[in-house]
């Protein structure tokens, strides 16, 4: 069976992957990949891609004889991240190094992370993690099944709650489990099909330590790269941080910044007109903006927006009644939004009276529940 998992499929788009070597470059000691694929039905090639750009790339093929069996030759000279496939919805990732003597076996006519691999350390520790995951990952199917089932159920709430918890309690121990994986090998370029199942804001600990062991083993690596990249952003907006300054302008054209408001509690919201989530947030926000205002609290709004009309529109329609307002109106490409990180809206993050970032992600009950811990 094949692994499919939350973002395997991103590495096609997000990550910019330059091959290190040509076919025609001499390499001393190649990788060499033997395998069988069994219940090879009309498979009669097997591919080692890699990536160039947002497209696959073929590295190396080799025939799929009769008995299943193949050998696939390649001259890798730095450890790097591959795509072993029989066709596109038929393929594994491997972790490979210069030098491996690789061996693979298929369970069945699937490329998958249950088949029996040796002689790659690292896609060894790969298979490993994916296939714990999986297990997480299949009882969350089956606790989802569960909800769906209960809904007509007089007894809903109370079995909702139930399955909630059980929620809860597997993503807690599929975090843990990855964590302790992560710890005893911190820089392995496994941990880049990782990226999801952590979270900067209450993971960042552990996201530091794997980025730093990676950024100095694979400094040179297009993956590693981009997620140190990503890190270094979270690393200046952590919590416990000195909030960065924003400023951009206003609705009346004016400069606004941040840091204006220091000495208030303030709630940075990153949103949008176009951004439906925001908008259903938005008279969450506006309660507790109401009723924590006259007591140091203040809303810091960052548009990503790029029609001001529907940024004016959106203002006055879900009655945003504070004056902190502002967008450089580069959509995706905001500045603010830049600087702080964000990827996806809303997106919240809450600073003390000191200009420290005490919280993010917050919304409903639990944005309000820190606001009037923090305005006491």
């Amino acid at each position: 069976m094949k692994f499919t998992f939350h973002k395997a499929i991103m590495f096609a788009s997000i990550l910019l992957f330059s091959c290190t070597v040509a076919l025609s470059q001499k390499v001393a000691d190649p990788v060499i990949i033997t395998g069988t694929i069994t219940e090879k039905g009309a498979f009669k090639q097997i591919y080692l891609d890699t990536l160039n750009g947002q497209n696959p790339w073929i590295f190396v093929s080799s025939a799929i004889d009769d008995n299943g069996s193949f050998k696939l030759v390649a001259p890798i000279v730095n450890t790097d991240i591959y795509r072993l496939r029989l066709d596109d919805k038929n393929f594994i990732w491997l972790i490979l190094s210069p030098g491996e003597k690789v061996s693979l076996k298929t369970v069945g006519a699937q490329l998958g992370f249950n088949s029996a691999i040796q002689g790659s350390p690292q896609t060894q520790l790969l298979f490993s993690a994916m296939n714990a995951s999986q297990q997480f990952e299949s009882q969350k199917s089956a606790l989802n099944q569960q909800y769906n089932e209960i809904q007509s159920s007089p007894k809903r709430d109370s079995l909702a709650a139930i399955i909630i918890n059980q929620f809860r309690v597997n993503d807690s121990l599929q975090k843990a489990t990855l964590k302790a994986q992560m710890e005893k090998n911190p820089s392995s370029l496994a941990w880049i099909f990782f990226q999801d199942k952590l979270d900067m804001a209450t993971d960042f600990e552990t996201i530091d330590k794997i980025d730093a062991a990676m950024f100095k083993a694979y400094p040179n690596n297009g993956f590693i790269q981009q997620h140190h990249q990503q890190v270094s952003v979270e690393r200046k907006t952590a919590i416990g941080a000195q909030a960065p300054e924003i400023a951009l302008t206003d609705v009346d054209g004016n400069i606004r910044k941040l840091s204006s408001l220091k000495g208030k509690v303030v709630l940075i919201d990153f949103w949008a007109s176009w951004c439906g989530p925001c908008r259903k947030e938005n008279p969450n926000v506006v309660a507790v903006y109401g009723k924590y205002k006259d007591k140091g609290f203040e809303v810091f709004s960052v548009s990503l927006d790029k029609d001001k009309a529907a940024w004016l529109q959106a203002i006055t329609k879900d009655n945003l009644s504070w004056p902190n307002h502002v967008s450089d109106l580069k959509y995706w490409k905001s500045e603010g939004a830049a600087t702080y990180g964000v990827s996806s809206i809303p997106y919240t993050v809450l600073i003390d009276k000191k200009g420290k970032i005490v919280a993010k992600k917050l919304r409903g009950v639990d944005l309000e529940n820190k606001v009037k811990e923090l305005c006491k």
